[in-house]
């Protein structure tokens, strides 16, 4: 739909002295002819009694020399947009600006949407001359009010991980309200499915496309994507969507907005290589997680066969290790877990910034100035009454990288600081609170809320990132 939406950049008329400055007059002579830009009375789009072309920018002028106008341009949220001139009016399609605003916001429900209008376009003179303006504009949009009601029995998935079998459907949770998730295991490369109404399960008989909801474009598999239901005032049918991949994924359902997203389910990654010795038992070098699927690790690295990644499913299993091309050193690249290569930055010896983002299965190398030196690194909070640091042992063979087991009898707040001293301290954003399911948090500068339990800590100076993993 964006894509419709953007391609396109309509004049009514070229006027091919556009960017001849002989040809043109200064912009301060369209005030002087009174060449002005405003909201047109269509501007306020309402989708439920629309016409099939609105009045989205009215023209006017005071000067009767002014013969034609031409446009060059119309953009709609930074969108170009088709567009004509009719009557003194700038005019386009309401259904290409209904696709626009949903395509760019995956917002489908029957609440305004501010659209923000740039228009260039040229008075020409009877002599010939153009007198050029560019105004910016307002206008709103209100998708359709023909959605679902909301289910009061929640929702589930139908699909091929669970054999399209109605009597064991993948139920969702209601995370938020309106807001539902669910974790499917996918095991093919294309795994159809949709979304049902949690009532239609109640039924006798399953009555399938009846209570189903879906996308617009049959085996669809973009994330996130817009959601289409039956007699959808928008696509009149829906189709089935897919999830790309074989792998354990969390699926969300808005119904609020009416879109749905599946993403990767996180978990933990390892670097295997030369800062752990190739071992396949050594877990020292865990990720830093960024959160979205992105992880992050910060060091010397030695070579351009420096490492290969395993996960906290799989690790140990060389077949299942995940790396790039063997012994490359390109600053970006692709992740594999077949035939997987180990590979590393272009420097070997060199501090850099590895990123790698699991969901769309990529690396990222930047290289940084060599780090301070630290002395030491330690954990300090209301379990030792700010006194005493707990002091972590830094890896040998991944500088600027430190772990310690920490043991903790009650529920407590810590902080990480450098050389027993406050002048260097490190801790969480402002939702610095781990718990079971979360181990790390953005860094930041407040205390980090940690629960009693013992935990594996990890820790890199460089950036401040760390992990708190519980030990089960």
């Amino acid at each position: 739909m964006l894509l419709c939406a953007a391609a396109f950049t309509a004049c009514n008329e070229d006027f091919p002295a556009w960017d001849e400055p002989q040809s043109q007059a200064q912009d301060a002579d369209a005030a002087a002819y009174g060449l002005t830009l405003t909201p047109a009375a269509e501007s306020n789009i309402v989708m439920d009694n629309a016409s099939e072309t609105v009045k989205l920018v009215s023209i006017a002028a005071n000067d009767e020399i002014i013969a034609k106008y031409v446009l060059k341009s119309v953009t709609v949220n930074e969108q170009t947009i088709a567009a004509q001139i009719e009557d003194g009016n700038v005019v386009v399609s309401a259904a290409l600006l209904d696709s626009l605003v949903q395509a760019t916001t995956f917002d489908r429900s029957a609440t305004p949407h501010a659209l923000a209008v740039t228009t260039e376009l040229a008075g020409v003179l009877t002599s010939g001359e153009a007198i050029p303006v560019t105004a910016s504009t307002t206008a709103t949009l209100t998708p359709s009010a023909n959605t679902p009601v909301k289910d009061p029995k929640g929702y589930a998935m139908l699909g091929q991980w669970q054999g399209w079998n109605p009597a064991e459907p993948t139920w969702m949770t209601e995370v938020e309200p309106g807001i539902y998730q669910a974790e499917v295991t996918t095991t093919d490369e294309q795994n159809w499915f949709k979304f049902y109404q949690g009532s239609g399960f109640d039924a006798a008989d399953f009555t399938w496309d009846d209570v189903a909801l879906g996308c617009a474009v049959n085996g669809d598999e973009s994330s996130p994507n817009l959601l289409v239901w039956a007699n959808d005032p928008r696509y009149g049918k829906f189709e089935s969507p897919v999830i790309a991949g074989a792998a354990t994924y969390v699926v969300t359902l808005d119904m609020n907005k009416f879109y749905y997203k599946y993403e990767l389910k996180e978990k933990k990654y390892y670097v295997v290589g030369d800062a752990q010795g190739w071992s396949n038992s050594d877990k020292s070098c865990l990720f830093y997680p960024m959160g979205s699927n992105q992880y992050t690790y910060t060091t010397k690295w030695t070579n351009q066969w420096s490492l290969k990644i395993w996960d906290e499913d799989t690790f140990g299993n060389w077949d299942a290790a995940w790396g790039g091309v063997n012994g490359s050193t390109d600053a970006t690249g692709s992740l594999v877990n077949s035939n997987a290569g180990a590979f590393g930055p272009n420097e070997a010896g060199g501090w850099y910034t590895l990123v790698i983002n699991m969901g769309t299965k990529t690396y990222e190398w930047t290289a940084i100035d060599e780090p301070a030196e630290f002395t030491a690194i330690g954990i300090i909070g209301g379990f030792n009454d700010w006194a005493a640091d707990v002091d972590m042992t830094q890896l040998e063979k991944a500088p600027h990288n430190w772990r310690a087991q920490l043991t903790l009898n009650s529920d407590t707040e810590l902080k990480f600081r450098a050389n027993h001293d406050w002048a260097v301290n490190w801790g969480g954003d402002s939702s610095a609170e781990i718990n079971e399911d979360v181990y790390y948090v953005a860094p930041g500068g407040d205390n980090i809320k940690v629960p009693a339990g013992t935990y594996d800590v990890f820790f890199n100076d460089i950036t401040g990132r760390f992990n708190i993993v519980k030990v089960q």
